[in-house]
């Protein structure tokens, strides 16, 4: 997440995923962000982009968005036109449960290949009834709704994976592709473990600095300062919970003293970095829905 007061953690939740079905006009005003949790939008209706990882793609009715954990987007879509679209947040539980060497279920959401897919308008129409079930299941109190739910979502990957396989289109990359402050943000997501010279990264770019940063703040609703720190710290979080000791997280995430970061994770999460004992005795964190 940004550093925005506005948006705040609300609490832990007991679930391996959450959908979400919101339908509006009032078009995204979400800064560059990031989840520890998978996440996939699939676009009923709508017109606009999506910028990940930082890459923006042309997005239109029946695209497939998939997003990894800690891999920064943004979402633009222009208030007025309707937006209608399923979300849903998927934990690392669930799908590390099923990724088999026959099925490598978590690579669907590698930037290595393209972050949307585009199926056919026969195949959109049959993601659009899958999620439709899926939400009646999440909903429903009769005997194994949860399971099937799950099974609903696991059906959806896999299907959306097929569809990529077989698909003969290809999602334009929009032409800000070539825009200086996309790679601006590339170059930060690569090199977190580094000092980030605010002088030198804008000369490499052949930039003022002070463009720099205001094209930062217009691109991505964020300051440089505010998505270094809070990539960071989420990248951190996502380490501890994997196992790591926070003093060898400290330095892997840029800091150079364990007392900053740890003053810095305990400002954002609320406590102090300790180490896991198990990761599946944690609590999967969802944040509250960004209209995205």
């Amino acid at each position: 997440m940004t550093g925005n007061d506005d948006i705040k953690e609300k609490g832990y939740l007991h679930e391996t995923f959450r959908l979400f079905h919101n339908t509006d006009i009032l078009g995204t005003d979400a800064p560059a962000h990031f989840h520890t949790f998978y996440k996939v939008t699939f676009v009923k209706y709508g017109r606009g982009s999506y910028m990940i990882d930082g890459r923006t793609y042309d997005i239109q009715s029946g695209d497939i968005i998939l997003v990894g954990i800690n891999v920064p987007h943004r979402p633009v879509f222009e208030a007025g036109e309707l937006y209608d679209r399923y979300t849903v947040y998927i934990s690392s539980g669930l799908l590390e449960r099923f990724d088999t060497p026959e099925c490598h279920i978590c690579e669907l959401f590698s930037s290595a290949a393209a972050n949307v897919i585009r199926p056919e308008k026969k195949d959109a129409e049959h993601f659009i009834k899958m999620f439709e079930r899926i939400e009646t299941e999440k909903n429903s109190t009769l005997y194994g709704a949860e399971l099937a739910s799950e099974i609903g979502v696991l059906r959806f990957l896999i299907e959306a994976a097929r569809c990529r396989k077989d698909s003969s289109f290809e999602v334009p990359l929009s032409s800000a592709e070539d825009d200086r402050i996309l790679k601006v943000l590339r170059l930060i997501n690569e090199n977190l473990k580094d000092d980030l010279n605010l002088k030198d990264t804008a000369s490499r770019f052949e930039m003022d600095p002070d463009d720099m940063i205001k094209a930062f703040k217009e691109t991505f609703g964020c300051t440089m300062d505010e998505y270094i720190i809070n990539r960071r710290l989420s990248l951190a979080h996502e380490m501890i919970v994997q196992g790591m000791a926070p003093a060898e997280v400290c330095y892997e995430c840029g800091y150079k003293s364990i007392p900053v970061f740890n003053e810095a994770y305990r400002k954002k999460f609320g406590t102090a970095p300790k180490r896991a004992e198990k990761k599946d005795t944690l609590d999967e964190a969802f944040y509250d829905y960004i209209p995205e």
